[in-house]
């Protein structure tokens, strides 16, 4: 496909010394709007939707950048380092499938326009840091989605999320409000307002609405009469007095669970298929036909 590039850029791209950087912006589902450069400035321009500051102070830059004629897709990593603030927006999954835009910008002439280079969508963050601090953003072209390969799994366990459409169970959402902290308050507080015995909540999941963590879920590991609850992950940001969030129970997809909810004509799974080792959760793992030794 041809670029439409203005005749003013492609004079100045065409000069001898030209000045390119490269600049990333990236859309969250919640318009969260983020920019990165690999300038040493920080850059602001309008690209026809959004007018951006692009930070010197977080870099991304694109990587190898492979891009086919054909319907192969396009690939590449962005590196490079970005604040405490933005990886707590990644470990609250704000920038989950997030739009990204990669563009060649004429730093010294940017009235002459801009080029995009790819567009895309966040694929998975490496927030381990290497021997030089950066970070790994990979980058998804548009037909990435075309190649993925979607079908149902042969599973011992229910493929359904809890209350989906195929599922077909009530949410049953319960308020209630962080009343105290644990030690700590990434993973660990007290809610009031919620009346339910030891082990209800077991598995179950809390969402946050109100606070830094809004609208974040995570998972339960522990429940308490009293209220004191422990998540199976830390949050983003530590819980504070006064947020207020909703708690559910959830399922742990066994037909045992299924039965329980009275929900077994809707479990989605092979559960009843033979196998020699349930550590194994294998369907058919092992299974020896009739006179085999």
């Amino acid at each position: 496909m041809m670029k439409n590039l203005s005749p003013a850029y492609l004079r100045a791209i065409g000069k001898v010394g030209r000045s390119t950087c490269f600049c990333v912006k990236i859309v969250s589902s919640d318009n969260t709007v983020l920019g990165f450069t690999t300038l040493d400035a920080s850059l602001t321009f309008n690209d026809g939707f959004h007018t951006v500051k692009y930070d010197a102070y977080q870099e991304l830059r694109p990587q190898n950048i492979q891009q086919e004629a054909d319907f192969e897709s396009d690939n590449t990593e962005l590196t490079g380092w970005f604040t405490q603030e933005i990886e707590q927006l990644v470990l609250a999954g704000i920038l989950d499938i997030a739009e990204v835009t990669i563009y060649r910008v004429l730093y010294l002439e940017i009235d002459a326009g801009i080029e995009v280079i790819a567009y895309g969508t966040v694929g998975s963050v490496d927030l381990s840091a290497d021997g030089d601090g950066k970070r790994k953003v990979e980058f998804l072209g548009l037909t990435q989605k075309l190649q993925r390969h979607i079908i149902d799994l042969y599973s011992l366990t229910c493929r359904a999320s809890f209350g989906d459409e195929r599922c077909t169970m009530p949410l049953i959402w319960t308020p209630g409000t962080v009343s105290a902290v644990g030690d700590n308050p990434l993973v660990s507080f007290t809610i009031s307002g919620v009346a339910q015995p030891d082990d209800y909540y077991l598995l179950g999941v809390i969402m946050f609405t109100s606070g830094k963590n809004s609208p974040k879920s995570i998972e339960v590991e522990t429940w308490k009469a009293s209220g004191a609850v422990t998540l199976s992950f830390p949050l983003p940001y530590p819980a504070v007095v006064g947020d207020t969030l909703k708690i559910r129970q959830d399922c742990d997809k066994t037909e045992t669970a299924c039965k329980a909810y009275g929900n077994i004509i809707n479990m989605r799974a092979e559960h009843l298929t033979p196998v020699e080792d349930q550590a194994l959760m294998v369907p058919g793992a092992y299974v020896k036909s009739v006179g085999a030794q």
